[in-house]
């Protein structure tokens, strides 16, 4: 599974926001992305509280989880941050922003410009998050990176602040 992602549609309101983020000695070892929202949470953004967990690639193992209108993947990458994913040559659209004030950014993987997928990444440990989303079934009706970046703010909290 690619990394895929798109363009947000607006930014989100960081104004007084704080992290209540793990110290940044921790790495993301110890991060289970099935584990890594409670319950209420996960139904409170409309997927199942019962995640399925994939390891491809090895070294970015996550959780796929599903929903009605969007399904959501999140992946612990311990070989890339942001910055360094960004200098890659697979985006056909890179953007940079933040979540929940951390380094972040939405990106599309060259040809799938029309999957109606989109990713968020931000900086976590010594790697990054991946937050993609899925529209499941036409007319397209979700804004797919808005969704994205909200599943990222409720999931930064629960991981280690960037080392």
């Amino acid at each position: 599974m690619g990394v895929t992602a798109c363009s947000p549609s607006g930014g989100a309101d960081e104004a007084g926001r704080t992290s209540a983020a793990k110290p940044s000695e921790e790495v993301l070892a110890g991060v289970d992305p099935c584990d890594i929202l409670p319950d209420a949470e996960l139904e409170s953004f409309g997927v199942s509280t019962t995640g399925e967990p994939t390891n491809r690639p090895p070294w970015a193992p996550g959780c796929h989880y599903r929903g009605d209108s969007v399904t959501v993947s999140v992946r612990k990458e311990t070989r890339d941050t942001v910055a360094s994913a960004e200098q890659k040559d697979v985006w056909a659209k890179f953007e940079r922003t933040e979540v929940n004030g951390r380094a972040a950014a939405t990106a599309i993987v060259k040809g799938a410009t029309q999957a109606r997928m989109c990713s968020a990444l931000f900086d976590a440990g010594r790697g990054m998050i991946q937050i993609q989303a899925t529209e499941v079934r036409p007319p397209d009706t979700v804004d797919e990176c808005a969704k994205a970046l909200e599943f990222a703010e409720m999931v930064e909290p629960k991981v280690p602040e960037p080392a």
